[in-house]
């Protein structure tokens, strides 16, 4: 029922609205139990929506406020993203919202089908996991004990601790080559202090930009009233991803947008 009452909220405050009809087909549920749903939301919730008659469709009112879902733009673009991902998985278009392109998803690593199958496993069931990792400068076989699947960087990540290095480390999972359960006992993530501590980056905008694009930065990025991009309560182990990200050399200007701003003149 959460989820038949998010697909309202979420009709309600970016779309036109809903009709019983369309809560049905998203849910495959009759158009009676679509209704009953809807008077819920509403007994529970008063004030939140209406209903036009001239359009024939329900609405929201001034005083909505969400319950159900997040707040904000970003939120709901990214559910967008993650609704076409997921008709792609499940071969049916039909799920998206909106006419929706991910342009990241046109160039993307090859995994292995069966080290990441074993890897996830581990993962899962909190064992140990022996892989055979290529490396840009070694390869060879290691031991590792899986905590946490990463995205970075356009791939999938994960974060392990590594029984040779005797550290916690992160691995490219495109470059797991196979894999297979190993008896050794599983190393849990509480001596993690990269992942589980956090820290406040900050950037500032390359002032080395045109004016033009400087101000397209601060429009694009910085809340109104803000010289500085602040990202806040980020994990030290992720850090590097995120100054890889910014810090990279525009490829029209020659140089970064961002800097960090203790470099910042």
């Amino acid at each position: 029922m959460l989820r038949r009452f998010a697909f309202i909220e979420a009709r309600l405050l970016w779309g036109d609205g809903f009709t019983a009809k369309e809560l049905g087909e998203a849910f495959g549920i009759a158009r009676q139990n679509a209704q009953h749903t809807i008077e819920m939301y509403r007994h529970q919730h008063p004030g939140q929506m209406q209903y036009d008659r001239q359009r024939r469709r329900h609405t929201r009112k001034e005083a909505f406020e969400t319950h159900y879902i997040r707040d904000g733009a970003a939120p709901f673009l990214d559910y967008q993203r993650a609704v076409m991902h997921t008709a792609h998985f499940f071969d049916e278009p039909d799920w998206a919202d909106l006419p929706f392109t991910d342009a990241d998803a046109l160039v993307r690593p090859l995994y292995d089908e069966q080290a990441v199958r074993v890897v996830l496993e581990a993962l899962r069931l909190e064992s140990a996991v022996q892989i055979e990792y290529w490396a840009k400068q070694t390869s060879g076989f290691r031991c590792i004990s899986p905590h946490q699947l990463v995205y970075a960087d356009g791939r999938y990540h994960i974060r392990a601790y590594c029984h040779e290095k005797e550290a916690y480390l992160d691995f490219v999972l495109a470059r797991v080559v196979s894999g297979e359960m190993s008896n050794a006992p599983w190393i849990p993530a509480t001596g993690d202090s990269e992942w589980h501590e956090r820290t406040t980056l900050r950037f500032a905008i390359n002032p080395s930009l045109p004016a033009q694009t400087h101000a397209a930065l601060k429009l694009e990025f910085l809340p109104r009233g803000q010289d500085s991009l602040v990202l806040s309560g980020i994990r030290k182990a992720l850090a590097f991803y995120i100054n890889r990200h910014l810090g990279r050399i525009d490829q029209r200007f020659g140089i970064p947008l961002w800097l960090p701003l203790d470099s910042a003149p």
